[in-house]
């Protein structure tokens, strides 16, 4: 946990700092306006739509735990679902989530072979449809932000190319088995050679039962069109809660804009930061979102940035830390 804290208290500090600076250089008067004057209707609905993105990936959790008969009550999949959140926004690349989530699920007593089949199947349908959003996104967005921000947009490419590959890859893996454990072969060979991974064997072999593990996931999802269909509406009503946000944001300090527009500019600004190491995009996610969405709030640009980054991020970090705790705190009262 020590460690978690201080990650978390880095990226904390990064996310403030950055934002402390764009308050300093905008009009700080001006935001501090904006944001004394925001209506606390739409505050509110910005809030419900940071839950329903916790609700919406629950309900696909759920989803997977029937489709293997795992009778796992949806308030403690909730519960998961934010302590993820949480664990993502700590780590580089959001990728503790998932192994927090493993672990606290074991705790409950579910076995680790079946919460790493419900989060990896999860993790599939998130995939294939953050890159086909991905596509609509840079078709309709594209010309917008290449107009207004010049360059930068650009970036956008590279956050879809990104995704579309991780998207390739899990294709890959699921209709050549045997290219894939060639690949495995390869990879796991040139980390050893260059002294990366210190175990050749047992690194392959761990990569050989986790990609026999992926392969029974996908034949499993395939066989269930039902679950496969529901799950991937679930995720998708959970992406439109995330990049709805800046809009009704817009809406909370009074600044009218274009629903599509800003929710495009929305999915290619998270495809872009998806290429970044730090915790929680710090840093970069604030810069970004000035950059991509200055034209849209002119003035308000400071205030719109505290808000969506509070209900975007900072919520994540206070909801799940507190619900990390409590689950640590249960377990050990459980013990004692």
């Amino acid at each position: 946990m020590k460690k978690s804290t201080r990650n978390s208290v880095i990226a904390i500090a990064v996310s403030v700092l950055i934002i402390l600076i764009v308050l300093m250089v905008t009009d700080f008067s001006k935001s501090i306006s904006y944001l004394a004057a925001a209506n606390p209707g739409w505050i509110l609905l910005t809030f419900s739509l940071t839950v329903g993105t916790w609700l919406f990936e629950a309900i696909t959790l759920k989803v997977f735990a029937l489709m293997r008969s795992l009778s796992i009550p949806f308030s403690y999949l909730f519960k998961i679902t934010v302590i993820g959140t949480f664990f993502n926004g700590i780590t580089p690349f959001s990728s503790g989530g998932q192994p927090a989530q493993i672990v606290f699920m074991q705790r409950k007593g579910i076995s680790v072979g079946e919460s790493t089949a419900m989060l990896v199947s999860r993790f599939l349908i998130y995939q294939t449809v953050i890159t086909l959003l991905g596509v609509v996104a840079v078709f309709k967005a594209y010309p917008l932000v290449s107009q207004k921000i010049s360059n930068l947009a650009v970036l956008s490419i590279f956050g879809f190319a990104l995704n579309s590959i991780v998207l390739v890859a899990l294709i890959l893996f699921s209709l050549s088995p045997k290219l894939t454990e060639k690949l495995i072969h390869f990879v796991i060979g040139f980390l050893y050679k260059i002294r990366i991974v210190k175990r050749k064997e047992s690194s392959i072999e761990k990569a050989m039962r986790e990609l026999r593990f992926f392969h029974s996931s996908m034949k499993e999802l395939v066989r269930r069109p039902f679950a496969l269909t529901t799950a991937s509406l679930s995720t998708l009503a959970q992406l439109v809660c995330m990049i709805s946000i800046p809009y009704f944001v817009a809406l909370s300090i009074g600044t009218p804009v274009n629903y599509l527009e800003i929710t495009a500019v929305q999915l290619i600004l998270f495809l872009v930061i998806s290429l970044i190491p730090t915790p929680g995009a710090s840093g970069v996610s604030e810069g970004g979102y000035v950059l991509f969405f200055k034209s849209f709030f002119g003035d308000g640009i400071g205030a719109a940035l505290l808000i969506w980054r509070f209900f975007s991020y900072f919520a994540n970090i206070i909801f799940g830390g507190l619900l990390t705790a409590h689950e640590i705190g249960f377990k050990s009262r459980s013990r004692s």
